[in-house]
């Protein structure tokens, strides 16, 4: 079982350090060792998450709708011709939440489902094919809007038949434009709401939805991932109201499905490769704070880079990969990936390894 005491302590043995620290130092931040490391372990992690397409960080999740062009089927009530805040940003159809788990987006599956038809033959259906997602990665665009997000929620009415756990969408804005706030449910008695959080849409913040304008108070639970029914809370916005920036996805697609690379707190989900260049890449980062010796650090780096390295070429041989690459000239030109599912890693521009210095 690998736990940050564990990643801690191969660092500074990395580095040479003749010193270690245990779960107590870490926690009470009680000495130079754990103060370092504690400063920059999750940001070094998140980094080098970043820098390969590592499969024990790739995750895959639908985006929540935010706006629209006029005339989509989301949209088909706004009399808008000229654009302003509330629709997506020109030439973009599409506008998204950004997943707050998210570290680096790499493609949108189109959402092609052709669904399965054919003669029912018992035990078989014959004749048909069945539902798939096709053709090439949807273009999209990471960027900011701005909108009025909830800081707080409260319980007006209880509901039943909920359970701890339970996250619920509440009811999408009157306009029909803006992704309403979600409310995780902390405790229950009985399937009654007894307790309540929101479910922030930006990370390391308390801030809940995607709002146009702030909705009237009670607003109701539209759907739930529990069976429970009929809550409805009082959400509190900033005073005076104010709009905060949120990262947005923008794009053509319907309906968009995202892969990403997923931020990873678990060490024992993730790959030997990634938990070795996390070591040494830590080691390298508290190496000047530690014992200062600089060769150390040129060591460390290259250590990890080579694992860096190792992981850009496993992730393409640990599927099936057609070498069938588009020329980069045809590419800027907007002609497609032939294989994109199976061939990220050698189509998707992954950037620097970290910089030896010393």
């Amino acid at each position: 079982m690998v736990d940050l005491v564990e990643i801690s302590n191969r660092a500074l043995q990395a580095i040479g350090s003749r010193t270690n620290v245990t779960l107590a130092e870490l926690n009470g931040n009680s000495t130079n060792e754990a103060i370092q490391i504690n400063l920059v372990q999750a940001s070094v992690r998140d980094e080098l998450l970043r820098k390969a397409p590592w499969n024990c960080g790739k995750n895959f999740a639908s985006l929540t709708y935010i706006t629209s062009a006029p005339g989509t089927p989301e949209n088909v009530s706004s009399t808008l011709t000229a654009w302003q805040k509330g629709l997506p940003a020109p030439p973009w159809i599409y506008e998204y939440q950004y997943p707050t788990d998210c570290l680096r987006p790499c493609w949108i599956v189109p959402q092609f489902s052709t669904g399965f038809s054919g003669v029912p033959v018992y035990p078989v259906t014959t004749g048909g094919a069945p539902a798939f997602w096709q053709g090439p990665p949807v273009r999209f665009l990471v960027s900011v809007d701005q909108f009025y997000m909830a800081t707080a929620v409260a319980i007006v009415a209880a509901g039943t038949g909920h359970a701890a756990g339970d996250v619920l969408t509440l009811a999408t804005p009157t306009s029909g434009l803006g992704a309403p706030a979600q409310v995780l449910v902390t405790t229950v008695a009985a399937g009654v709401i007894t307790a309540a959080t929101l479910v922030t849409s930006i990370a390391e913040e308390t801030l809940a939805g995607a709002y146009f304008a702030i909705p009237s108070n009670p607003v109701a639970q539209a759907s739930s991932t529990g069976v429970g029914i009929g809550a409805t809370f009082n959400l509190t916005f900033p005073s005076p109201p104010a709009k905060a920036d949120q990262k947005v996805i923008l794009t053509n697609q319907q309906s968009p499905i995202l892969a990403y690379v997923k931020r990873v707190t678990d060490a024992n989900i993730m790959d030997d490769d990634f938990v070795e260049a996390w070591v040494q890449a830590l080691g390298a980062v508290i190496c000047p704070n530690v014992n200062g010796d600089t060769s150390k650090i040129a060591l460390a780096l290259q250590r990890a880079n080579n694992k860096i390295q190792e992981a850009r070429k496993n992730d393409a041989n640990e599927g099936l990969t057609i070498n069938d690459v588009t020329a980069d000239w045809l590419r800027v030109r907007g002609v497609a990936y032939p294989t994109w599912s199976g061939n990220t890693g050698t189509q998707f521009d992954w950037g620097p390894l970290f910089t030896p210095f010393g």
